[in-house]
This record gives structure tokens, sequence and C-alpha cells, in this order.
């Protein structure tokens, strides 16, 4: 009873905390950079180089100008091919309307989260001033408009004002995705907003639509962010049976399925489907796993996203156990993260084992082996890894067995919080004893650990401690002055500008990577005071001009918000085509012109700031 009070109080305090931190990140910024990069890799080779991606949450973003409108499907088809298609939002032209010189008449609506962008080129006779005034009556008011629009010479066809407030009546109909038209036809991509039944919603939309307006609806179903994705599977008796599988999609499910069925493997449950995956190649490393079990005896393969843990019998030959680690070493993608474990005699046949192993490396990475008896030991165990040491920083391997100790999962918490007294070492944890050996920059930390470990699982316990006091490292001073920080911000942008997506003010994939570069300058550079300034080439109307630059430059300032700069001392302004540095005749000077630039924040306001050398002489 006394345990079990104390397991119950703690199962409350980790739970807590980890509702906090699991609600702020569930490494999102870790799925959209490896889906980003993964698809720019594979359109790539395949040879639609000319499509650039940007990421927005769960989704991915195709943007560029394709060849033709048959090149443009093409690509679509292959991200999809590659990305569950729920993710895929198609925003790509073709040159063939980008080169017309008068325009193509065109309205594209694109929803984000918050945000909900218009991009067009309207008909004549009808300007923005118009598409503003039915904006506010047609549109939902709580959303953040960006409106960036042109007019064309060309006469509109159809009633293009009547197609126009259709268009704009849907955009509360959909969550996230796009409404696009040409005045010919139009179409509806995304996700639906609220529980609604899409075949329903979609007739009920076509049933509004402007007489002889063909319309197209694509709703996607939303599905439910997993983390971890997991996987288990084991070979009994020469029986093979899985569990615990999660897949990113339905073709996934299907492909585990028949390999499943085809090495006639039992399933515990159907495979979940969910967003969260973890690798291009998590099916393809499911099905090496199914390949490898039949060739080994009583053994079992558990994945926690990245981590792979292969669990062989303590019968398997000891002379046999070098030559099969270098055979799996090779077996699965090589992102993955292969861990090989040889299970200690304890009598039975049973795959169990009595020991659970935490390694914290110097670096802070946390890596975690070893059984659990509960599927609540498993959620606490892991919980409380993620949030002492960072949900980044945690490998987790814990495979489900039985046997167990009523407090196993206690105790394991127990090691991992003496554990986190140190700056690294490693926990052993058995049904009779806590070891910890490490290194640590604190004092008495040998006596604050016993503590831990007895007012955790009481004082009566087998502990075992072997800490070495090393001295604290000098802190390196990696700050720099504020003439030190303009001249690496001028030295990144003369070798790569920060670049955005034609006629919007969302940063391309290339000006991300020099906006991480620029971050990382920032946050050594203080309370610096600068001014982002957004500049644009005399292409367009000047108004439209001014408003697109400070767009821009609000979007570089968001960006460096999201990168954890502190922003209080840093502005952004539009200047639009007034400052030009070079001749807006040529493309060539038209690109200069169009930059981002960043100057002290008192010569913006007309005070020159010396530089240090100045200040020297």
């Amino acid at each position: 009873m006394f345990n079990f009070s104390y397991k119950f109080n703690y199962f409350l305090f980790v739970l807590a905390a980890c509702i906090s931190v699991l609600a702020a990140s569930i490494f999102s910024n870790f799925i959209e950079v490896s889906s980003k990069n993964y698809l720019k890799s594979a359109l790539h080779e395949a040879g639609y180089s000319w499509v650039k991606i940007n990421a927005d949450g769960l989704l991915l973003f195709l943007h560029g100008d394709a060849p033709s409108d048959f090149e443009r499907i093409e690509a679509v088809k292959f991200g999809r091919s590659m990305v569950t298609g729920q993710r895929l939002i198609d925003n790509i032209s073709h040159l063939e309307s980008s080169n017309n010189k008068t325009g193509e008449i065109n309205l594209k609506i694109l929803k984000s989260i918050g945000k909900v962008f218009f991009i067009g080129s309207f008909p004549k006779g009808f300007d923005s001033f118009d598409f503003e005034e039915m904006l506010k009556t047609k549109s939902p008011k709580s959303e953040e408009y960006h409106i960036i629009v042109d007019q064309t010479d060309m006469a509109s066809t159809l009633n293009w004002e009547l197609i126009t407030s259709y268009a704009l009546s849907l955009v509360d109909v959909i969550k996230l995705g796009k409404i696009e038209t040409d005045g010919k036809q139009l179409f509806v991509e995304g996700i639906a907003s609220g529980n609604r039944n899409h075949e329903k919603l979609k007739e009920y939309i076509k049933s509004r639509a402007p007489p002889n307006l063909p319309v197209e609806i694509s709703f996607y179903q939303p599905r439910e962010l997993i983390s971890p994705f997991t996987f288990q599977i084991e070979i009994k008796n020469g029986l093979l049976q899985y569990s615990d599988c999660v897949v990113a999609d339905e073709e996934s499910k299907y492909r585990i399925a028949k390999i499943a069925e085809k090495l006639s493997a039992k399933a515990a449950q159907e495979c979940l489907v969910g967003l969260g995956e973890p690798s291009p190649q998590w099916a393809e490393a499911l099905e090496k796993a199914f390949t490898i079990l039949p060739q080994l005896m009583n053994a079992k393969v558990v994945f926690d996203n990245l981590n792979i843990s292969v669990i062989l019998d303590h019968s398997f030959p000891k002379k046999e156990y070098s030559e099969i680690l270098n055979s799996l070493s090779n077996t699965f993608p090589p992102e993955f993260v292969l861990s090989v474990v040889k299970l200690s005699n304890d009598g039975g046949s049973d795959l169990s084992s009595n020991r659970v192993v935490a390694t914290l490396s110097p670096e802070g990475l946390l890596k975690i082996v070893g059984p659990i008896g509960e599927e609540l030991d498993k959620e606490l165990v892991s919980n409380f890894a993620k949030v002492r040491f960072g949900s980044e920083n945690a490998s987790i391997s814990l495979y489900k067995v039985g046997s167990l100790p009523d407090d196993w999962g206690f105790r394991i918490i127990a090691g991992l919080e003496g554990l986190r007294e140190l700056k690294n070492g490693i926990v052993n944890v058995t049904p009779n004893l806590v070891e910890i050996r490490g290194k640590t920059y604190k004092k008495f930390s040998s006596a604050k650990i016993t503590k831990v470990i007895g007012d955790k699982i009481g004082y009566d316990q087998r502990l075992s401690l072997s800490v070495d006091y090393i001295d604290m490292p000098k802190p390196v001073d990696d700050s720099l002055t504020s003439y030190q920080c303009l001249n690496k911000i001028e030295e990144t942008l003369r070798v790569r500008k920060i670049k955005f997506e034609p006629g919007s003010d969302r940063v391309d994939l290339a000006g991300h990577e020099t906006l991480d570069d620029i971050a990382k300058i920032l946050l050594n550079c203080g309370d610096i005071r600068l001014e982002i300034g957004g500049h644009t080439d005399s292409q367009g109307r000047e108004q439209m001009n001014l408003n697109l630059s400070q767009s821009r430059a609000n979007s570089v300032l968001f960006e460096l918000q999201r990168r954890r700069v502190l922003t209080k001392n840093i502005i952004a302004k539009g200047y639009g085509e007034s400052q030009p540095i070079a001749s807006n005749d040529t493309e060539q000077g038209r690109e200069i012109n169009r930059r981002i630039e960043f100057t002290p924040f008192d010569k913006s306001m007309g005070t020159t700031v010396s530089s240090e050398d100045d200040i020297r002489n």
C-alpha cells in the first residue's frame, strides 16, 4: 500500500509535467524538416528540379513554375506517391501562363491556420478595391488576410464578380487548403472545417455554384498525429506475432498485412494509421524486421521512432553474436539506430530480462533499453524521460514482458532521477539493485542521489554509487559586438539572399536556410537594435510594391521569432521600389533590387552609427 501510494502520487506529477511539455511540442519541427528535405531530393532526382517546397506544420506546399500544365500534374502525382496525399497542397503555376504578356485571369485562395492568402490577376474592370469591398461582406472576420493581386488587360468571358463572390463564400468551408478559379472552372482542395459529412458538403457546395461553372472538390480526412511511431514483432517457438504497429497510410498498412500473410505472422491488432512518420522508409524498415526474424530463434524486434532494439534470447550462441550484429547493421535504412541486446539467463524460456540500462552522454542524449511489465509503466517512464531530459534527447526502447516486480517502472524512474544529477553516466536497474555510475560537476551529488533514490523507493533498497567529481569547464564567450554581428549578417547575405515565392511574402526553401544561419548569428548578438528593410524592383504598381515589401519584412521578423531570436529591438519596414541599388531596366538589376537588408536601428532613423574601427581611430 505504501509503494502504491508513492507510485500514484508520482504518476500524477509525471502526468502533469508531460501534458505541459507534450502540448507545447510534438516534434513538429522534425516532421517539417525531414519531410521537406526528403520530398525535395526525390523530386529533384525525378527531374522536377523546378519544384519548390514550403512546409507549414504537417502540410507541404508545392510552388514553382512548371514548363507545362502536364508537367505540373505529373509532378504533383509523383509528390503524392512519395508523401501522404492529405499533406500535399498544389500551388504550382506553369510558364505558359506566366510568360503571357497580358497575363491570365485567375484567383487563388490559400488557407493556412489563422491566415488566408488571396493571390490573383483580375479581369479588366475589376480591381483590388472591388475585391476588398467584396471580401468585407463575404469572408469570415477571424482570419488574418494577405492580398497580392494585379489586373490584366483581358475581359472576363463569364460573370467574374459572381464567381469571385462564390469562391469567397467557400473560405469558411475549408480548414486548410486551396480554392482556385480561372473564371471557367473552380477547384476546392484541402481539409474540411468541422466534422462534416464530405459527400453531403460537396453536394451543397456544387448546388450553390453559378450556372455552367464546373466545380471539382477534393476533401481529405485529417489523421491523428501519433508520437512515437512504434512496432513490435517477435518469434517464439517458430511462430511470428506482431503488435503496437503504427503506419503513415493505408498503402503501408496493406504492405505490412501482405508480408505478414506471406510469412504466416499473426497480428495482435490491426496497424494504426496516423501522421508523424519519422522516416519515409518506415514501412520498408518494418518489412525488413519480418525478413530477419525467421533466421533467429526466440527473438524480438522493437521499434520506437528511429530506434530499433533487437532482443536475442539468452540461449543465442555466443560465437554467433558478432556475426549477427554485423549482419543486422546493414539490414535497416541508415537513419535508423540499431541496438542488439542478449538477455541474461533467468532460468526460464521466456524472453523476459531483469535489467534496464539507461545511458546519458556528455551531450545530454539519453538512451534507455530494457523490459517493462505494464503499458502504464512504459508510458510513465517514457514521458518522465522526455520531460526530464527533453523529447528530442530521449531514445527509449522498452519492450513488454511478464514476471517483473510491481514497482518496476517506479524503480526505473528513481534511477533516472538520480542520473539527472550527473553530467554523463549509466544506470542499471534490477529487481534487487539500482546501480549508478558517472561524472558530475556538482559537489555532494552522491549524497543527493542517495536521498533521491531513498525518498522514491525506500532507504532499505540496495544502491550502488560510483560518482566522480570533475571541474566545470570555463564557459566560452561567443557573444558578438553590434559591429561584428552586422558584418556576419552582411557576409551571409552576400553569399545567399533571402528569397521569397514569386509575388508572395512566403520565404522559399533556400531563404529558410539563410534565415537559419542569420538566427544563429543573432542569438549571440545581445540586445542589438536592428531594422529589417524590405525592398522590391519597380515592376507593378508602387503601392502594391510597398505593401509587398512591408509584408516580406514582417515575414522575416516572424521567421526570426520562430527561431527563438529575441526581437524586441528589431523592427520591420517596407520601402517598396523607393531605394534601388541597381538599374531596374535589366532583369539582373531587378533581381539585385529585390532584397532584404539588416541595418542598425538608429541609422534607419537618420542617425549615423560609427563602426568600431572609426571609434578606435
